[in-house]
């Protein structure tokens, strides 16, 4: 069976096929073996891939865990602190960066098996680079002014200070985290999983090390060490992921920089203006239960945080699948296989439906010992017991959003979850979380119902897009357009110069 999107032997490239001559073609290349045969391919190939990608995110969690336990030693004031920092961090800086790397895996994982200059691969990871470093052009100087922020939406003028001042030290580590998240897409685009695992699995254990002699030992500095060893971590992060490359079979798809990459960019933010949006959306929106808990009492508000921090554990096993789903569904199409593409979607919904299963019959079995790591307090337990059942139907629901997601982003229709994140998120969760949670007295309980919702219905419409309303042999057609589109253009605007 034909296991790799380009373990193929066709020698004509499918981008120098005609668009109105891709049903011709798309005939020869496909998959004509059985679809048990094919699934049972897929399965295997996304198992193997989507561990070590579920593996690489969790640890990356865990430098956001060691902080924490380093810095929750240190007193209530600094763990605040650094929580509110870490979160204008995410949601300034990171969310749009990280949703440009969306916008780039799909031109990189298209290429490289549309293209026959595999170049073509590095060329629009510098696309991706240069986007995402136009954008920090804006944001560096909001995060230097954090102090001022935060002072201004009512935070504590102490923990308004700290922040501020872990906040300037985290910026200087925001380029080089923002550069592994694309090199780790770049290796992804090409079915190399393990890269960003092996990196991140050294690191983490440098990172413990560094995090307890700067904030702990004698020698340490407190609260502002916690900030230096995670720029310390970032930066050995950046570095060894360029060594994995340069020694991996990855170094052959990097044609050097290129200046053409600067040219035109129109179609590159076609799908990256939706991209970062759709993060954004889904990240700010956890934000707003975290501050409409806090106008409850303090046991919900520490209800909701624990809740929400087993939701990243749960969402980095999924978005695990998601992050080797994208690109694979994205090889395929630039490759002119749509029948396997559609195959590998359906191993996709099957792997994230027993994710979310999994999930869940760890909460039902293994919720009170769950709840055990996080407190002992019997009146934020009692809150628990009330959050829990919905988190259940969230869990399952999520899972399949995320991959869901992951499918329309490998195609190249961001807009789809941008648009889809919008409404569900801020005009159906917002307007019912408030009706729910302070008219109907719900509180926490009615926040999490909305998002429940706004989940559920995110996970409806991208499943009957991706199953009814989608043509995947057209989607063929629009990859190669959408990869001519951008070529065209940037050979425009360089004659344009030249002339």
């Amino acid at each position: 069976m034909e296991s790799g999107a380009h373990g193929t032997d066709e020698t004509v490239s499918l981008l120098h096929v005609s668009p109105s001559q891709a049903d011709i073609e798309i005939s020869k290349r496909d998959t004509r073996e059985p679809y048990f045969v094919v699934a049972l391919g897929e399965l295997k190939w996304m198992a193997s891939s989507s561990f070590l990608t579920s593996l690489t995110l969790l640890l990356e969690s865990a430098v956001l865990f060691i902080n924490v336990v380093s810095v929750g030693h240190l007193g209530a004031a600094e763990l605040g602190a650094m929580t509110f920092s870490t979160t204008c961090f995410a949601t300034i800086a990171l969310a749009p960066a990280f949703g440009i790397m969306g916008a780039m895996q799909t031109f990189c994982s298209n290429a490289y098996t549309a293209s026959s200059d595999k170049t073509m691969v590095g060329f629009h990871l510098q696309r991706g680079i240069i986007a995402a470093f136009y954008y920090l052009v804006f944001a560096v100087p909001i995060l230097l002014k954090g102090e001022q922020l935060l002072l201004a939406i009512g935070l504590k003028p102490e923990i308004a200070h700290l922040s501020g001042q872990y906040l300037q030290i985290q910026t200087l580590g925001v380029a080089p985290l923002i550069l592994f998240e694309a090199c780790k897409c770049f290796l992804q685009s090409q079915e190399i999983m393990s890269g960003g695992f092996i990196v991140i699995s050294i690191v983490v254990p440098i990172h413990a090390i560094s995090s307890y002699l700067l904030v702990h030992s004698s020698y340490g500095i407190g609260f502002k060490g916690a900030a230096i060893s995670t720029v310390i971590a970032y930066w050995l992060m950046f570095f060894g992921i360029l060594i994995y490359i340069r020694y991996s079979r990855a170094v052959e798809t990097w044609g050097g920089w290129n200046y053409k990459a600067f040219y035109n960019m129109s179609e590159f933010y076609r799908l990256a203006v939706p991209a970062a949006i759709a993060v954004s959306a889904e990240l700010f929106s956890f934000e707003l239960i975290n501050i409409g808990s806090s106008y409850f009492n303090t046991n919900q508000l520490a209800a909701t945080a624990i809740v929400v921090n087993s939701s990243i554990v749960a969402y980095q096993i999924s978005n695990g699948l998601g992050y080797s789903t994208a690109p694979r569904i994205g090889n395929l199409i630039g490759a002119g296989k749509p029948r396997q593409a559609c195959i590998a979607r359906d191993m996709g919904i099957l792997a994230a439906g027993l994710a979310g299963t999994f999930c869940l019959l760890f909460l039902t079995f293994c919720g009170g010992w769950w709840i055990s790591v996080y407190t002992n307090d019997v009146e934020v337990i009692k809150e628990l017991q009330i959050i829990m059942p919905i988190f259940c139907a969230f869990v399952i629901f999520d899972a399949l959003n995320i991959l869901l997601t992951s499918i329309v982003r490998g195609l190249g229709r961001q807009k789809l979850s941008a648009w889809c994140y919008l409404f569900n998120y801020y005009f159906v969760a917002v307007p019912l979380g408030l009706y729910l949670g302070f008219v109907r007295n719900m509180e926490s309980a009615g926040l999490w119902w909305s998002i429940c919702v706004a989940i559920i219905l995110s996970t409806s419409m991208q499943f009957v897009y991706a199953y009814l309303w989608m043509d995947w042999k057209d989607e063929v057609r629009l990859c190669l357009l959408r990869l001519k589109r951008s070529t065209e253009e940037t050979n425009e605007a360089q004659n344009s110069d030249e002339q």
